[in-house]
């Protein structure tokens, strides 16, 4: 009984340390995408008959959270 216990503690020992790094990235300067750029990403979505996602983010502007846009993924279209 010794034998199974000693390996049951082996195995839960070495379980816990085999966790994957689940550090939090964060960008110092994230890529402000201009006004033409989402237009043109919008409407490359809608030129391939998919639906345009838009990411948003905020950037501190006079100690004040503004809205920008960090990203376009097109995505297909439910229901078509």
């Amino acid at each position: 009984m010794t034998l199974i216990g000693s390996i049951l503690i082996i195995l839960l020992a070495t379980a816990c340390s085999s966790r994957p790094n689940t550090d939090i990235i964060v960008e110092k300067k994230e890529h402000l995408m201009h006004r033409q750029e989402v237009i043109n990403a919008i409407e490359d979505c809608k030129t391939a008959n998919l639906r345009p996602i838009l990411f948003f983010s905020k950037r501190f502007v006079n100690d004040k959270p503004i809205p920008m846009v960090a990203d376009v993924t097109c995505a297909p279209r439910s229901g078509y």
